[in-house]
């Protein structure tokens, strides 16, 4: 049987709210959102088209990563593969026929070309977009749904564009909310995914590779409402989706999500892209990250012990600054914050 999002979509009204007096209250459901796979890559398989196949059926080559022939378009199918933390363009997928067993490959993108706002990430196979209808928005978030505790980092969740996704990036959808809500709503849920006070709890359930509903719809997120309060006059939720933003938006195939979050011009454009800068991006998530210690209340020493739980992304550091900067970094955004200020160290 096909396991498309027709039939394989649950409903999953997101994870339990964060602890609130200390765990005194019961847990609440607080994000409407639906987890659904589109693809699986083994019974859908037929739905699938390489390059070679493409031009062989008299696609060509089209803007933002697709292929065009008359009113026909294809797709892109993303992998887990081909992505990271809000990076939908972390590698290509190449092929090794003389790997028998896994002759389909990442190849990181290097920093250089992902300063490149038209650099789009190669995939093994394209689907007809007509396919792809079970999401209803022009955008996508999701996660690698294999991974493992004693990785660098456990949950890795993006935005990618909305195009076809294979079973191993499950998609967190958006329900009963115009685009825009919907936009707005699920950059603040990213965030929250990919912050470390999150991935600490996440490595606690975690036993195999996978991380399944069932596991996530245990872990603790903090509740919409905690976003609405300001910090140095600053709003939380206009904070993040400011990162947010900033962080996802570095190619033009995302645009519909900027558009959606209020990037555009005086006249309704959507803006260009925002180059892809490598200190910027640490600064923006060492701030995020500081907030959500705050979030999840936290002080310093618990943030800093939760911070010494990643060694690799310790040894990371070290060997690239001769210190671990991300834990400095982190700290000293919620001492910031703790001192009344919301800002990104850049």
């Amino acid at each position: 049987m096909s396991i498309r999002a027709s039939s394989s979509a649950r409903s999953f009204s997101a994870v339990a709210s964060a602890r609130e007096s200390l765990g005194q209250q019961p847990d609440r459901k607080v994000w409407p959102v639906k987890y659904m796979t589109m693809f699986h890559m083994t019974n859908d398989s037929g739905l699938f088209m390489t390059r070679a196949e493409l031009i062989k059926q008299g696609f060509e080559p089209a803007t933002l990563n697709r292929w065009r022939r008359g009113n026909a378009e294809a797709v892109p199918l993303y992998e887990g593969k081909m992505v990271q933390m809000f990076d939908h363009r972390a590698a290509d997928v190449v092929i090794n026929s003389a790997n028998l067993h896994r002759a389909a490959q990442p190849e990181a993108i290097a920093t250089a070309a992902k300063e490149r706002t038209d650099r789009y990430p190669l995939p093994q196979f394209f689907v007809d977009a007509k396919e792809t209808a079970a999401n209803p928005y022009e955008w996508a978030l999701g996660f690698k749904e294999i991974t493992a505790p004693t990785n660098a980092r456990t949950m890795i969740a993006t935005f990618m564009p909305g195009v076809g996704f294979g079973n191993k990036v499950p998609l967190l959808v958006p329900q009963t909310l115009l685009p825009r809500q919907a936009a707005r709503a699920m950059a603040l849920l990213a965030a929250n995914l990919n912050s470390f006070a999150f991935d600490f709890v996440l490595r606690q359930k975690l036993q195999g590779q996978t991380v399944n509903l069932f596991i996530l719809e245990q872990l603790p997120v903090i509740a919409p409402e905690h976003f609405e309060t300001l910090i140095g006059g600053v709003k939380i939720a206009d904070f993040i989706r400011d990162q947010v933003l900033h962080l996802s938006y570095t190619a033009h195939d995302l645009a519909p999500f900027a558009r959606e979050l209020g990037y555009v011009h005086a006249d309704s454009r959507v803006k260009p892209p925002l180059v892809w800068n490598d200190d910027d991006r640490r600064a923006r998530l060492a701030a995020l990250d500081g907030l959500f210690m705050h979030l999840y209340g936290l002080a310093e020493d618990d943030a800093a012990y939760i911070l010494d739980t990643f060694p690799i992304v310790r040894a990371q550091d070290e060997a690239a600054f001769g210190r671990f900067r991300t834990k400095d970094d982190v700290l000293a955004q919620l001492r910031a914050i703790q001192g009344g200020a919301l800002r990104v160290a850049l």
